[in-house]
């Protein structure tokens, strides 16, 4: 028997252009029509968003498998360390043996859309297509689809769903979705669809998605920061009350709460469509979360957290996590951010944000091309003229030095998702090697 390889995925994907200057749905429409349109037979919730859209999925994923009643199809981007990640039926990804199955599928598709059309098919559009038919083939209960990039274009947005929810909508990917907050919401608006359901927390872009809907006939629910009240923190769980009911939640952040709440309403919406999840489902699963790489602790001796968070306003979230978990520890950042991202803003609001800490620069897993060099962030730090200390090393040695340095020290690496996978691997290998010794 052939033997497969736990990363065939991603091998196969890599075959695929990454992305074209005609952004439309028209391939997408091309392969569900190929396939039967396995999309008209699902259900979906749609979730788009600048940030927050990945915690909505995993807290409204973890509701509804305490249910044990549905098969739930899960569909992710990006991943952190292998493809198959993305498509998930349960919790439990795609297998490499099914992906197997389905190349020769997706290599004929590819072959008969450029015969066709003189176009080739994107990674991502193959990564989607793949998802759809596999929840479909599974006989999923409901599906829930994050939108990759914007909303308009995407390639999820091919799906007439149950309800479409947003995140917080702010600036990031302005060369591909518009350089203003309108013109980013109005891409981001594009999941809205006729005669349906969405739910957004209230925030600055709010306007236009009142106004699509509006146009859609789409019942919106807006969500009012009045709404949430009685918040305590305790033992790192955060409380609230919202309508009249309390909440507990283990992800870390006041922002979560705001997701938190659109989940809610998201579940009232499922319950009124025939879902059956109880008051008790919601409090367990928002309970018992846990999403990687958002302020997840990846290890106990010394303390580091993981955070990817790369825009404004994700930085902006996460100094106020910090200083609410931790106001008064010591604090030292490992620090590395990609090229497509505003590195001056985002250190700005570091830099300031901590006094008398200390931050240690890298250019990613092996020098990734993906990052901004090492040097051009240490230099930059150095200039704002901080208490702080700064560093540039590897990420390997950077991660081997906060096992040398003061164990009441708390630490994050920060700026980027793409690291995530070399991180947890670096870490790894240091403890197998301590433990060794």
């Amino acid at each position: 028997m052939k033997k497969i390889k736990e990363n065939n995925l991603d091998n196969f994907l890599d075959k695929f252009i990454q992305t074209t200057d005609f952004p439309t749905l028209d391939a997408m429409f091309y392969i569900m029509e190929k396939l039967g349109n396995p999309h008209q037979k699902l259900k979906f919730v749609h979730i788009a968003g600048t940030n927050g859209k990945g915690s909505i999925v995993e807290m409204l994923n973890k509701v509804l498998l305490c249910t044990n009643k549905y098969k739930i199809g899960k569909f992710i981007s990006p991943h952190l360390c292998i493809s198959n990640e993305s498509i998930q039926i349960n919790s439990t990804c795609i297998s490499p043996i099914i992906v197997e199955n389905y190349i020769p599928i997706f290599e004929n598709l590819e072959q008969n859309y450029f015969e066709d059309t003189g176009r080739h098919l994107t990674r991502f559009e193959v990564l989607t297509s793949m998802a759809i038919l596999y929840f479909f083939e599974n006989n999923c209960d409901l599906v829930i689809l994050e939108v990759g990039l914007g909303g308009l274009y995407d390639c999820t947005n091919i799906v007439s769903p149950l309800v479409s929810a947003f995140g917080n909508i702010s600036f990031d990917h302005t060369a591909i979705l518009g350089n203003t907050l309108k013109k980013i919401a109005f891409q981001k608006a594009g999941i809205i669809k006729e005669n349906s359901n969405s739910v957004i927390f209230d925030q600055p872009a709010i306007s236009i998605i009142q106004q699509v809907c509006a146009e859609k006939n789409n019942r919106l629910i807006c969500i009012k920061k009045e709404n949430i009240k009685n918040y305590y923190l305790e033992n790192s769980y955060q409380y609230f009350t919202y309508k009249n009911n309390q909440y507990c939640i283990n992800l870390k952040g006041k922002k979560q709460i705001e997701n938190a709440c659109v989940v809610i309403e998201i579940i009232n919406i499922l319950q009124s469509n025939n879902f059956e999840i109880s008051y008790s489902n919601i409090l367990k699963g928002l309970k018992t979360v846990v999403h990687p790489a958002r302020f997840e602790k990846i290890s106990d001796n010394p303390i580091i957290f993981y955070d990817g968070a790369h825009n404004e306003d994700a930085i902006k979230n996460l100094i106020d996590t910090i200083k609410t978990n931790f106001p008064s520890e010591k604090k030292h950042f490992v620090v590395s951010i990609i090229q497509t991202k505003d590195y001056k803003t985002l250190l700005d609001l570091l830099v300031k944000a901590f006094e008398n800490c200390s931050f240690t620069f890298n250019s990613g897993c092996n020098n990734n091309h993906k990052f901004f060099d090492k040097e051009i962030l240490y230099n930059y730090a150095k200039s704002l003229n901080s208490n702080n200390m700064f560093f540039k090393a590897e990420l390997q040695t950077s991660l081997e030095s906060l096992y040398k340095q003061d164990s009441n020290i708390i630490n994050f690496v920060i700026g980027s998702f793409y690291n995530y996978k070399a991180t947890k691997e670096i870490i790894e290998n240091i403890k197998a090697i301590n433990w060794i010794c």
